[in-house]
């Protein structure tokens, strides 16, 4: 809707001097209406209004009606005193991406060494290549470190193939600029940067050698991949995290395979112990095709930390049942921090191997011991690992959980004894009459009408049947 000369003046004259409210109020007025050249220079003012309200009123109105000209009035700001606006400034123009590159570009930083890196780095973030060449000057003649760190950051993000020679040029002259150097070159991705950092890899320390090898799994070709193959009797430590990282990334992309063998087995052994949740889930997908029983076991020790991680973990179970039959004694006796979503896990093993009737190579000792041990839980502090133990011992042997139906009977939570009387409603015969018989009495209401309702039915299908 276009506008009159007379109200454009006093939209103008509201925005100016009016009152925090007023301003507000007219930006919302005005916000489904062309805006006048004259009107872009006033309200990109309003950035730097005192008051919050007005300044996130006015960027919404700019970022809906996105220009150049609100990109050249807002891009003054990149070098306000308060840190607030400066920041504000360059969000907005970030936001206007494209739109703002000409602006920052022409704008008069006066050769100030943070106004520079400022505009270098929101232009790194805008990531469009017209910036390259105007990175390119302030690289050329800056000598602060801080700046040409904010050029070479944002000729990686730009993916500028015309910055690689002179990237390499930089990087002997400090040791600073190494590491975003090769982070830069591994985003541009050429032949050149390849070839250029696997050669320098070996007489590095070990911040730009973790680096290079990031680098790699972006970068690299088939050939990098045998390279970092061969990296693996070597490393140690935080190199791991990337090593075992760009191996799979190149394992994907070029549907390799991977070798495996003890050292191999070492290395995702570490990765899944120190690395992050993503460095987990990518040790683990490596072992995918492998039944190690090691790894899978040492895995169970991941459960809770990230759900996709969770879901690969109980994939690989299920595929390979026997094995935390064999292992829960033994990882119930070391008490992890894991337990109840190991528990958890190992009850949805045995559910999932009786509903598909699937056969588990599992001995009477090693089921002794699993009954054994988890009947040890049921007086323990945790409500839910009382709970869960108590649904694993009727699944692996009603008669084991017969011998222990008295801690069951008297276990302090009412949802558990709740839960226990769902149980045996389900098992057939007369074993458990005694335990039913006991929760008719109990001093809950819900436990003691829900054992009643058991005894009433089960008197009833009885003399049904007589």
């Amino acid at each position: 809707m276009k506008i009159n000369d007379e109200q454009r003046s006093k939209n103008i004259d509201a925005i100016l001097n009016g009152t925090s409210e007023q301003k507000i109020e007219t930006l919302s007025r005005i916000s489904s209406q062309e805006v006048s050249d004259a009107l872009t220079l006033p309200i990109a003012n309003l950035i730097a209004d005192n008051d919050k309200g007005v300044r996130n009123a006015a960027s919404q109105f700019i970022l809906s009606h996105r220009s150049a000209l609100f990109a050249t009035h807002v891009v003054k700001f990149v070098n306000s005193d308060n840190i607030s606006v400066r920041n504000l400034a360059g969000e907005l123009l970030i936001m206007l991406d494209s739109l703002a590159v000409d602006a920052l570009i022409r704008f008069e930083h006066q050769n100030n060494d943070d106004t520079i890196k400022f505009i270098v780095d929101v232009l790194g973030q805008i990531r469009d290549p017209r910036a390259a060449l105007f990175i390119m000057g302030i690289i050329s003649s800056s000598e602060n470190d801080n700046v040409v760190l904010a050029c070479i950051e944002a000729f990686g993000n730009i993916g500028y193939e015309g910055a690689v020679e002179v990237l390499m040029l930089f990087y002997d002259r400090n040791e600073l600029y190494k590491p975003t150097i090769v982070e830069a070159l591994g985003k541009i991705g050429s032949k050149e940067a390849l070839a250029f950092l696997t050669s320098r890899y070996p007489n590095e320390d070990d911040l730009t050698k973790y680096s290079i090898l990031e680098s790699l799994g972006s970068l690299g070709d088939i050939d990098t991949f045998f390279f970092l193959l061969e990296q693996v009797a070597s490393v140690s430590g935080t190199l791991v995290l990337p090593l075992v990282t760009s191996i799979s990334l190149l394992k994907d992309r070029f549907n390799l395979d991977i070798p495996y063998d003890n050292r191999m087995k070492n290395l995702l052994m570490f990765t899944m112990a120190e690395g992050t949740p993503e460095h987990k889930k990518i040790a683990f997908s490596l072992v995918e095709s492998f039944n190690d029983k090691e790894i899978v076991c040492a895995s169970l020790n991941l459960l809770g930390s990230d759900y996709e991680l969770d879901e690969l973990i109980r994939t690989k179970v299920f595929k390979n049942a026997e094995y935390i039959y064999h292992e829960i004694s033994k990882l119930i006796n070391s008490n992890p921090p894991t337990l109840r979503h190991i528990l958890n896990l190992f009850l949805a093993t045995i559910n999932y191997t009786n509903e598909f009737g699937i056969k588990v190579n599992v001995s009477m000792l090693d089921l002794k011991n699993a009954v054994h041990s988890v009947s040890g839980l049921l007086n323990h502090h945790d409500e839910e690992i009382r709970r869960t133990s108590m649904e694993i011992l009727f699944n692996l042997d009603i008669e084991s959980a017969l011998l222990f139906i008295d801690s069951m009977v008297n276990d302090e939570n009412a949802w558990n004894r709740l839960r226990l009387l769902e149980i045996l409603e389900m098992v057939p015969g007369n074993s458990f009459d005694k335990a039913i018989q006991k929760l008719s009495e109990d001093y809950d209401e819900m436990v003691r009408e829900r054992a009643l309702y058991i005894i009433n039915s089960k008197f009833n299908q009885f003399t049904t049947n007589s």
